[in-house]
């Protein structure tokens, strides 16, 4: 098992291909080659600074309202709710 901090606080590897966020000695997100899978919820800043490219094999999901400051470009599928 590799691991990036300490067991109550950080990111390890639970299986094989699968890294775990964790925080309170709690699991809070899961991320594998199919993306972040949370128990709750997910969040980012209302502004997202520099350039992002959204590939056509790509699906996005932002909650808005959401300022771009610098350029985005979507080749694939971009939802903002």
């Amino acid at each position: 098992m590799k691991k990036l901090g300490n067991v109550n606080a950080g990111v390890q590897e639970s299986t094989q291909d699968k890294l775990d966020v964790r925080a309170n000695n709690s699991t809070v997100a899961q991320a594998d080659s199919n993306g972040v899978k949370t128990d709750f919820a997910f969040r980012h800043p209302n502004t997202i600074t520099g350039n992002v490219t959204i590939a056509s094999t790509e699906n996005c999901v932002m909650a808005g309202p959401i300022q771009i400051d610098g350029t985005l470009v979507v080749n694939g599928t971009l939802v903002i709710v």
